[in-house]
Parts: C-alpha cells; sequence; structure tokens
C-alpha cells in the first residue's frame, strides 16, 4: 500500500504541479490520527457486537474516505491561496505539534522493537522487564548510531548505506551463532508473517 499510495503521490505530483521540481511521497503525521480513529471505531463497533470481517470493512472504507475527505480540503486550501494563514499558528502550537509527532514515533518503534502493545506514558513500564530490554537494546544502539553518522557525515548515502549495514550485521549475527530466521522469528528479532486477508 505504501508504494502504492507514493507512486500515485509523485505521478499526481509530477503531472499537475506548477513546480517542475515537486516530490510527492506518503507522509507519515497523518497516520497519528489515522491511528487513533482506527482504534476508536474497532473499539466503538467491538462494543456494539461487530463481527471482525465489518469491522475491518469498515475501519478500512472509513478511512479511505477520511483521507479523501483532508485531500479535498487540502485542495481547497491550495486553490484559495489560505496556507498563509497556518503562519498565524504561534510557534508553540507548531512545536509541540511536531514534538507530540516525534514523541509517538518513538514510542511506537520503542514498542515495535519490544513485541509488547504500548500507547502512553502509563504503559512505558512494559518496556522495563528483561526481555523488553534485550530486545530494544540493538535497535536504539541501531538508531543512535544512524543519528550520530547522519549527523557527522554529511552524505546522502549515509542513512541507506547504515540501515543497510545494520541488516547485514543482524544476519551476520544470526549465521555466526547458527540461529535460524524461523528460531529468530520465535524469540521476536523478526516479525511474524500474518496471513493475509482473501482480499
Amino acid at each position: 500500500l505504501t508504494v502504492v499510495s507514493g507512486a500515485v503521490h509523485q505521478i499526481t505530483f509530477s503531472t499537475v504541479s506548477s513546480l517542475p521540481f515537486a516530490v510527492g511521497q506518503v507522509q507519515d503525521a497523518g497516520l497519528i490520527f489515522l491511528s487513533a480513529m482506527a482504534r476508536d471505531l474497532v473499539s466503538q463497533l467491538r462494543d456494539m457486537g461487530v463481527d471482525d470481517a465489518s469491522i475491518l470493512a469498515t475501519v478500512t472504507i472509513g478511512l479511505s474516505i477520511y483521507t479523501a475527505v483532508l485531500g479535498c480540503a487540502l485542495i481547497v486550501v491550495g486553490r484559495f491561496k489560505l496556507a498563509s494563514y497556518c503562519q498565524l499558528l504561534p510557534s508553540s502550537v507548531v512545536g509541540g505539534y511536531l514534538a507530540y509527532i516525534g514523541f509517538f514515533c518513538g514510542q511506537a518503534g520503542l514498542a515495535l522493537m519490544a513485541a509488547v502493545n504500548v500507547t502512553g506514558l502509563a504503559e512505558w513500564y512494559k518496556f522495563l522487564n528483561v526481555d523488553a530490554l534485550v530486545l530494544l537494546a540493538p535497535g536504539v544502539i541501531g538508531g543512535c548510531t544512524i543519528y550520530f553518522s547522519v549527523r557527522t557525515v554529511r552524505h546522502m548515502a549515509v542513512l541507506p548505506a547504515c540501515i543497510v549495514m545494520i541488516m547485514v550485521a543482524f544476519y551476520a549475527i544470526l549465521w555466526a551463532t547458527g540461529t535460524s530466521v524461523t528460531q529468530a522469528t520465535e524469540d521476536g528479532w523478526i516479525n511474524k508473517a500474518a496471513k493475509s486477508p482473501p482480499w
């Protein structure tokens, strides 16, 4: 979905934009709100006793409609040149919003690495057990390494090179320790493949 959506974004930007150098890709910031809406929809539908197949359909179609409405709103903002009014927002509002996005993405990354479900600060205690800390350590070290590498060496190849090196190092360690991919998956180092729905 991300690749297809990215392709649609770029084709649209390339053909419609008045700027010859325009680049458009999927943005992650909106996922915070889509995630919250999906969670609320699932919760409300479960309380109403709706079956899982209907919940999936409702949430999928609902999020598509919400995204389309947002796209229309952005077109209206662009057509009527209303974007300049965003400059009237206080810096503290913009800074707070960006800080929340960073916090949310960081928390989600930690939860993904530790294989726990964390939705707020009150649940951070889940990171403090031995299994979670073992799973977190390589990711946090890798993240810090990427951050300092990108800040120190100013070159466009640094980020992709770091990502590739971390992946190669991971599988080299698996090979050196004689750990199979299946065992690594069972131990929580690799996400288990979910069965795709029939559609």
